[in-house]
């Protein structure tokens, strides 16, 4: 089974503008929706949970009659009251305590627990906005010989990590997700 670390998010027009400007909302979703397709049947994916994926995720999740075991949510008990109801919807949702009541350092916190909580074969960078950025190079710290894929199309946070990386040109444009996911992700026959 491959272990996959998603790291995702909408960007939000009140913070950062150079996250909200580039993402593309509609391809976030897309490119959400086909790593659960082409991963789930083999594989499992673990993320941070997130007001506007965790739903997502859960729809997809239900829409496609996929295994919900297969999924690992990690949440900070920093925001106990403020999580998206859909947490229920799934079977391993991990809480971090929060530290000292304060929102960076329970961030920081549960990154840590969630990119170190295994090995994993891969990271996938979606939309995302500064938090998108800080697991990439955390994860490349915890998993150096993993596989690291923004998905530059989304915009935002991952366009950036793509311009800023050394990544395959073709990956640049790709809109046909579930084809680059299996091309990348997948082990070789």
């Amino acid at each position: 089974m491959i272990e996959i670390f998603l790291s995702a998010s909408v960007p939000l027009p009140d913070r950062n503008r150079d996250f909200f400007d580039t993402a593309d909302v509609f391809l976030i979703r897309e490119a959400i929706r086909a790593l659960i397709e082409v991963i789930l049947p083999v594989g499992r994916i673990t993320f941070g949970g997130h007001p506007a994926i965790t739903p997502l995720i859960s729809l997809y999740v239900e829409h496609c009659k996929l295994e919900k075991d297969r999924l690992t949510i990690f949440q900070s008990s920093f925001f106990q009251g403020q999580m998206p109801i859909e947490n229920n919807d799934f079977c391993d949702v991990r809480v971090i305590p929060a530290k000292k009541n304060h929102l960076q350092l329970s961030l920081a916190a549960m990154r840590k627990a969630m990119i170190t909580s295994q090995k994993f074969h891969a990271a996938v960078f979606i939309g995302g906005m500064e938090g998108v950025k800080v697991e990439e190079a955390l994860f490349r710290k915890y998993n150096p010989d993993a596989i690291v894929l923004p998905v530059p199309a989304t915009g935002a946070a991952a366009r950036m990590l793509f311009n800023d990386g050394k990544y395959l040109p073709e990956l640049d444009n790709e809109i046909s997700f579930a084809s680059m996911f299996r091309r990348n992700l997948l082990p070789k026959p």
